[in-house]
């Protein structure tokens, strides 16, 4: 028997069971379905993330007091990924001053750091909340305080309106994006006084007048920038928060030089600086680099986790095959044997059910690829990002057909081994 026979013969079988075909055909569907939405689900949010991480400076260093247990749960990666989140850890809150006890930063080390072979600037900054207020509006918000010149040079966030920190000028702040386009929408800031509150712990409050030299635009790509914030001097806002100590350093890398390799300078630098091992450090040093490599290690466990749950579905679909297949080679014994009895050999009966159950697994799988990409339409519309590339739909359609062929295997042996006298006598 021909392949076309084959084929035909396999089509005539499925159409006359129609109901129990389809419901298997189901199976399939639904298990390829949810593999290419899931996967393609992760896919698009590693793209989006990765897209906007490309856009952070690569030529900047961040340094935060603790080693890995405050990376985990105190030092923060203190930037802000655009259109992701607002920026810099907060105290009081994930990635804000929590920190294990170890030896702090200190703004000596921070002059020590300068001569590191590589290093451009060297920002130290404080940071604290504090309570801003004009017009009968307040809010809560991060101040941060940086060193002026230091800090032109390492943000790429432009003015949109005033001018830059002075250290002649110790009051004057700068306003973030989002402080002035939320926090006091409609008020015309620039220039303009506001009073800074800051809260003592069994003290009263303290306030401070302050004038808004200058507005920012919102931060795209900034490593060191937040949209909630407020910058002063650091002179000046070290003492307005009683911080003796800064609570991170930023430190850009001059023009020409590798990053990575300026940032192990700089690992070796501070370590003997803390007479500490560079390879166990006190304090934790992050880069766009260092951050990209996290978040790709997420991602990756995040495909893999919901692949694995869609996969469950596949294998129930393959189950379906399965039962299909053996209940097809009992329903067809006698027909088995006749066809037999006819000539076919048991090679031949053994390509005719594995076409059947193949059949079923690429129906089902290339169903469940065009229901992928209704649900991808769908998760689109609600602007939840998925890609889905041609290896993936491949993939799924040559998987779906090796689920079918795999599930039909022993029902098509059994098939072909039935002895023919037998089975014409099988009721």
């Amino acid at each position: 028997m021909n392949l076309d026979y084959l084929v035909e013969y396999v089509y005539l079988n499925l159409r006359e069971r129609k109901l129990r075909s389809w419901l298997t055909i189901l199976g399939i569907v639904i298990g390829v379905a949810s593999v290419i939405t899931l996967i393609s689900l992760a896919n698009g949010v590693n793209e989006q993330i990765s897209s906007r991480l490309n856009t952070l400076q690569n030529n900047i260093i961040q340094i935060s007091p603790g080693g890995q247990q405050a990376f985990r749960t105190g030092g923060g990666f203190g930037f802000a990924i655009p259109g992701i989140g607002g920026g810099g850890p907060r105290p009081g809150e994930f990635g804000g001053n929590f920190r294990r006890e170890t030896q702090q930063l200190t703004f000596g080390e921070a002059r020590d750091l300068q001569s590191v072979l590589g290093v451009d600037k060297v920002d130290p900054r404080v940071q604290g909340r504090v309570t801003i207020s004009y017009r009968g509006k307040n809010t809560s918000v991060t101040l941060i305080g940086v060193d002026p010149d230091a800090f032109t040079s390492i943000s790429t966030t432009p003015i949109v309106a005033g001018r830059a920190l002075n250290s002649n000028s110790p009051y004057g702040a700068l306003i973030s994006y989002r402080v002035y386009n939320d926090m006091f929408k409609g008020e015309d800031l620039l220039n303009r006084q506001m009073t800074l509150t800051v809260s003592k712990e069994g003290a009263l409050n303290q306030e401070y007048a302050i004038r808004v030299i200058g507005l920012l635009n919102q931060s795209s790509g900034s490593f060191s920038m937040s949209d909630s914030a407020i910058y002063l001097p650091v002179t000046t806002a070290k003492a307005m928060l009683n911080q003796t100590n800064p609570s991170q350093f930023y430190i850009s890398v001059k023009s020409g030089y590798d990053t990575d390799a300026v940032a192990q300078y700089v690992t070796d630098a501070l370590a003997q600086l803390h007479n500490v091992a560079a390879d166990s450090p006190d304090f934790t040093l992050t880069t766009a680099a260092t951050v990209q490599a996290t978040v790709n290690s997420i991602t990756d466990t995040l495909t893999m986790f919901l692949a694995g749950i869609a996969a469950i579905s596949l294998l129930v679909g393959g189950i379906g095959v399965a039962n299909t297949m053996f209940m097809s080679v009992l329903e067809r014994t006698k027909e088995i044997g006749i066809l037999k009895a006819l000539g076919l050999r048991d090679s031949e009966l053994l390509k005719l059910f594995l076409l059947e159950s193949a059949s079923i697994g690429i129906i089902g799988g290339v169903v469940g690829v065009l229901l992928s990409f209704v649900f991808s339409f769908i998760l689109a519309a609600a602007s939840i990002p998925t890609v889905i590339t041609f290896e993936l739909v491949a993939l799924g359609v040559m998987f779906s057909g090796m689920i079918g062929i795999l599930s039909g295997l022993i029902p098509a042996r059994n098939a072909s081994r039935l002895e023919p006298v037998e089975a014409i006598r099988y009721e």
